[in-house]
C-alpha cells in the first residue's frame, strides 16, 4: 500500500518584496512558425505538452517531442515538420506531459537518452528510448509489467487512502523528470489528477534495455486555500468552480528544487531530495473575486499550466509560467491582460516577477490561447540560434471565437531572442551557456 505524506503547509507568499511597474506588463511577441494542425482526424489527438530535444552530435537533427493525449505521442523536427508518430500502447491510452532525461545507464551499462510521459488514460508511467539518427526516434521501452502509479488516493478529508478505480480517472497526469549527478538516482515527479497531490518516482534500469518507475513518496497539500474549498465545483459559475489538482511542473536542474503547479492556487516548490522539508507556496494566482481567495496582486490567472526553466549564463534561470486564465468558452473573462500569458520569474532564494509576455498572431501564424505545456531551451540550435521556446495552442487557427470548443490545435516555435528583447530591460541571451540537464 502506497503512502502519503501529508504536507505542513508553509509560509506562502504572492510576490517577494517590492515589484516595478514595468513587471506587471504583459509583451506582444511573435512566433517564428507552428506544426500542422492536429484535429480528430489525427487518431483524436490534442495537443498538449512539448520537451526540446537537443542533439548535441548534429544539431540539426534535434526534435521536439511531445504529448497529445489519445493521439499518443509526435515528433517534429526544428522547422515544425512531423517526423514521427506514436499512437497510445492501448485504445484507451492518453499520454499527457512528456519530458526528457539525458545520459540514463541501462542495465548492460549503455548509456540513452530518454522521453519519459504520463498514460493518464492507463496511470501508467510510460518511457521512450530516443535515437535522433533514426528515421522514427522514439521506441517503447516501458516495463511491460509497469503497474499504475496512483493505485490510491487520498480520501476527502486527507486522513488516509483509498482505491482509487482506474474508471475514476484520478491517474497521472502531471509529469517532469530530473536526474540528481550526486547520487545518479533520475527522479520523475507525476501529478494525481483530481488531487492536491505530487507522487515521486525513480527510474529503475531492467533487463533487456527496460525502464520501469518505482514509487518512493507521495506529497499532499491542503485541500483548501485562504477558506476555498477547492474541491468546490459548478458548471454554471466558472468563477466558483474549484480544483486541488496539480499538473505543471519542472525541476531546477541545479538545485534538486521541483516547482509544481497547482493549476488554481499557484506554485509550489518541493525539495525532492529532502523529504522533510515542507514543500512552500512560492507564487499564488490571482484566485477570484468570487472567493475568499481574490489576490489581485498576482500575474497568473489561474489556471496556472505549463512551467519550464531556461538556463542562463552565471547561474541566471527564468522560471517561465503558463498563465492560461479562464478566458474562453463559459467562463467570464476577468483577469484581462493575464489570460493566455506567460509569467517570467528570475530564480533566487525567491521568484522575481520579471514581467509576462503573449504570442501574438504573425504573417499566418495564430496567436497562442490556453496554453497547456511549454518548454524553453536556451542552447542555440539551427533556425533558432539564440534560443528556442515551444508551446502549445488550444485555439489552433483562433477559431470558434474562441468559444470554449477546441477541435484542432497545435505547438508555436517562438525564437528566445524575441522574447527576451521583449522586455525593459531585456532578459538574458545566452546561447554557449551549459545546459545543466546534460
Amino acid at each position: 500500500m502506497k503512502s502519503f505524506l501529508i504536507a505542513l503547509l508553509a509560509a506562502s507568499t504572492c510576490l517577494a518584496g517590492p515589484v516595478a511597474a514595468e513587471a506587471y506588463k504583459v509583451h506582444d511577441i511573435q512566433p517564428t512558425l507552428q506544426t500542422p494542425l492536429l484535429t480528430e482526424a489525427d487518431m483524436d489527438a490534442d495537443a498538449d505538452d512539448p520537451a526540446i530535444y537537443a542533439n548535441t552530435a548534429d544539431p540539426a537533427r534535434s526534435l521536439v517531442i511531445t504529448a497529445v493525449k489519445n493521439g499518443g505521442m509526435r515528433v517534429y523536427s526544428l522547422s515544425g515538420e512531423l517526423v514521427q508518430t506514436l499512437a497510445p500502447s492501448r485504445e484507451d491510452g492518453r499520454v499527457n506531459n512528456v519530458d526528457l532525461v539525458y545520459g540514463f545507464t541501462l542495465a548492460n551499462g549503455e548509456k540513452v537518452d530518454l522521453a519519459v510521459g504520463s498514460d493518464r488514460g492507463l496511470d501508467v508511467i510510460r518511457v521512450w528510448r530516443i535515437d535522433a539518427t533514426a528515421a522514427e526516434p522514439l521506441v517503447e521501452v516501458t516495463d511491460p509489467a509497469e503497474p499504475r502509479a496512483f493505485p490510491q488516493r487520498p480520501t476527502k478529508d486527507q486522513a488516509g487512502s483509498e482505491d482509487n478505480p482506474l474508471d475514476d480517472q484520478d491517474t497521472i497526469y502531471g509529469l517532469t523528470a530530473w536526474t540528481d549527478r550526486d547520487s545518479g538516482l533520475t527522479w520523475v515527479a507525476g501529478t494525481q489528477r483530481h488531487q492536491p497531490l505530487v507522487g515521486l518516482f525513480t527510474l529503475q534500469a531492467l533487463p533487456d534495455g527496460k525502464v520501469g518507475a518505482r514509487f518512493e513518496r507521495s506529497v499532499l497539500v491542503p485541500a483548501t486555500h485562504k477558506d476555498q474549498d477547492l474541491f468546490q465545483e459548478t458548471d454554471d459559475e466558472p468563477l466558483k468552480d474549484w480544483s486541488p489538482q496539480f499538473e505543471g511542473s519542472v525541476v531546477d536542474a541545479t538545485t534538486g528544487i521541483l516547482y509544481a503547479g497547482q493549476e488554481d492556487v499557484g506554485i509550489w516548490k518541493i525539495d525532492i531530495r529532502n523529504a522533510e522539508t515542507a514543500p512552500q507556496l512560492v507564487y499564488e494566482t490571482r484566485g477570484s473575486t468570487e472567493s475568499s481567495f481574490n489576490n489581485r496582486d498576482s500575474a497568473i490567472a489561474r489556471d496556472v499550466e505549463g512551467l519550464t526553466i531556461y538556463y542562463g549564463e552565471n547561474g541566471v534561470r527564468y522560471l517561465l509560467a503558463s498563465s492560461q486564465g479562464q478566458a474562453h468558452g463559459d467562463a467570464v473573462a476577468t483577469d484581462a491582460p493575464y489570460d493566455d500569458s506567460f509569467a517570467v520569474f528570475s530564480i533566487g532564494d525567491s521568484l522575481k516577477l520579471e514581467g509576462s509576455f503573449r504570442i501574438a498572431a504573425r504573417d499566418g501564424v495564430d496567436a497562442v490561447q490556453e496554453s497547456d505545456g511549454a518548454d524553453v531551451l536556451s542552447t542555440g540550435l539551427p533556425g533558432f540560434e539564440n534560443g528556442l521556446f515551444v508551446t502549445q495552442d488550444g485555439y489552433a487557427g483562433d477559431i470558434n471565437g474562441l468559444d470554449g470548443e477546441t477541435p484542432q490545435t497545435n505547438f508555436k516555435f517562438v525564437d528566445w531572442k524575441a522574447i527576451a528583447e521583449g522586455f525593459d530591460p531585456p532578459l538574458a541571451i545566452t546561447p554557449k551557456a551549459p545546459d545543466p540537464r546534460r
